[in-house]
């Protein structure tokens, strides 16, 4: 018979190797207790018959515990119960919700192969066994049934090992192992002896009590952030505390030395509203941090999440959301790949419908008109069409309103001066029910007044003399032609000054003149009116000499 507290554990961790190749639980030869408090009345084997999956193992309680009187004990001892000894039921986790794309492999039964992959639906049962896998867009949180939650992240391999009720003993035990990819955990409070809530990885164990924390596991590394409550965790190497602010790396090398948290982003200043599909996040940048990662989610829990994007570079941007009320939350993460405490702040997205896109002018392009003529693409879900024209980019100087247009372009009777212009588009959800969607990006545009008409030519015997009205710095192009339409007997004539000389015709007759303007920033303006000169023939005397008649310069429409 064994004897002796070495006796004792040996058999115990006997009796568990055997409950382990039955299907039972393991534990260690150094029995992990459920520690109880003798009350009146008590005795071992009734105790036995309370606790223990198999009573008739009283006797090794007896011997662990050094009990010489099983049926009269002192009120106050405190007894070592094993858990791997105490009857316990296990009750599967809840599937509370399931965002994007997310699998689940049920636990293999006696003489059934391991079933296929099957999608993963909210409030599906996640009995003891089964695999959780995500996708790129995957996010799923899972309740276990002392109320524990674990929120799977994107891209990650999630086995619930076991989820017991130690009912009449009075907690809850339960493991998870993670292959690859990230958990965040929120553990309710538990009792009874060691932490009896494990997060295994390939590189450490993670025991917690009543904590909110998070593990990370790639790349043969894994990373724990505690943000409330301690964790405790072990690799072959070592123990590590890890108290609330601070994470831990533990991979090839061994366990690593708690270290505080990076900052947290500020998230005080980014804006309550954005309008554009592409959402971009400006966080202001932490000093020594070498990463950034955001969430996006419709749940102040951040368990329906919607979009998450991480990177180095600042802004980190978002895209594709549908319109709605969103919460955000923000991390830095430093050089060991810890992450920080979440930063989180709320926004509302209003980004359709769309506007539409402008076509005429280009942006930033100079025109010569007595008015704006604008016009842009069609929307395919527009009702109305909004237009804003105003002297500056803040739109706080309007000069022109119109929320009524159904076509694609509009006109808008403007001095000459610098505008700013802009365009959104009204859909319609309903009857009677107009969506309103955001003013795209303003866009200038230089109105400038057009060319005005020239002074007749002075004449001469031989010379036509132009004065062409102009401005500082232009470059001049002058056409006559016999006919309006500048197709019979054209002369070009290019010149750097307003004034042009050239030769005058001999027959004399009808000619047409037209001019136009090269700014010095090289916009070509429009041509100016044409204007018709009647020009009498040049009859020469008897010296030689030009005798003119009287001529007419007259204006003319093209």
């Amino acid at each position: 018979m064994l004897t002796g507290p070495h006796a004792v554990r040996t058999a115990v961790g006997m009796l568990c190797a055997s409950m382990t190749l039955a299907g039972g639980c393991a534990c260690a030869a150094s029995p992990d207790c459920f520690t109880y408090e003798t009350q009146p009345g008590d005795t071992l084997i009734g105790l036995s018959q309370r606790f223990l999956a198999h009573p008739t193992h009283w006797p090794l309680i007896a011997q662990l515990n050094h009990v010489d009187e099983p049926r009269r004990m002192p009120i106050g001892l405190h007894l070592c119960l094993p858990v791997a000894l105490l009857k316990h039921t296990s009750r599967p986790g809840q599937v509370l919700d399931v965002v994007g794309d997310a699998t689940i492999v049920q636990p293999p039964a006696a003489g059934i192969p391991r079933a296929a992959p099957a999608a993963l639906a909210p409030g599906q049962a996640l009995p003891a066994g089964a695999a959780v896998q995500t996708g790129q867009d995957g996010y799923v949180t899972v309740q276990l049934a002392d109320g524990s939650i674990l929120k799977v992240q994107s891209d990650t391999q999630a086995t619930l090992v076991r989820s017991d009720d130690y009912e009449d003993a009075g907690f809850f035990a339960s493991a998870w192992s993670v292959l690859k990819g990230r958990v965040e955990t929120l553990v309710q409070h538990l009792t009874g002896g060691e932490p009896r809530y494990q997060i295994k990885t390939p590189q450490a164990v993670l025991g917690v009590r009543g904590t909110e924390f998070r593990v990370q596991t790639q790349d043969g590394q894994t990373t724990s952030e505690t943000l409330t409550g301690r964790v405790d965790v072990r690799t072959q190497r070592g123990l590590a505390v890890v108290a609330a602010g601070q994470g831990l790396v533990a991979d090839q090398h061994g366990l690593g030395t708690p270290m505080p948290l990076p900052a947290a982003p500020d998230v005080s200043h980014l804006p309550a509203r954005f309008e554009r599909v592409v959402i971009p996040f400006a966080l202001p940048p932490v000093p020594g941090a070498q990463g950034y990662r955001i969430q996006v989610a419709s749940d102040a829990d951040f368990r329906q999440v919607r979009a998450e994007a991480h990177g180095t570079q600042l802004p980190l941007r978002i895209t594709d959301l549908p319109d709605g009320s969103y919460h955000l939350r923000a991390r830095s993460i430093d050089a060991h790949g810890l992450e920080s405490a979440d930063a989180v702040t709320r926004f509302v997205l209003k980004a359709r419908p769309e506007a539409p896109i402008p076509l005429r002018p280009a942006a930033g392009a100079k025109v010569r008109n007595t008015a704006l003529l604008l016009s842009w693409t069609a929307h395919p879900d527009a009702w109305r069409y909004r237009l804003e024209v105003a002297r500056d980019p803040a739109f706080q100087d309007l000069v022109f309103h119109r929320d009524d247009l159904s076509d694609t372009q509009a006109e808008a009777p403007l001095p000459p001066g610098d505008y700013h212009w802009r365009l959104a588009t009204t859909a319609r959800t309903a009857p009677g029910q107009p969506d309103a969607g955001p003013w795209g990006d303003g866009q200038l545009v230089r109105l400038r007044a057009l060319p005005a008409d020239a002074p007749p030519p002075r004449i001469t015997a031989d010379q036509l003399f132009f004065q062409l009205p102009g401005e500082p710095g232009q470059r001049f192009e002058l056409q006559l032609a016999k006919d309006a339409a500048f197709s019979q007997a054209r002369q070009t004539f290019q010149s750097a000054e307003a004034g042009i000389t050239v030769a005058r015709p001999v027959e004399g007759g009808t000619l047409f003149m037209r001019y136009r303007a090269t700014d010095p920033d090289g916009y070509v303006g429009p041509y100016a009116r044409t204007q018709r000169v009647e020009l009498p023939p040049c009859v020469r005397d008897g010296f030689g000499d030009c005798v003119r008649g009287h001529s007419r310069f007259l204006n003319s429409r093209p």
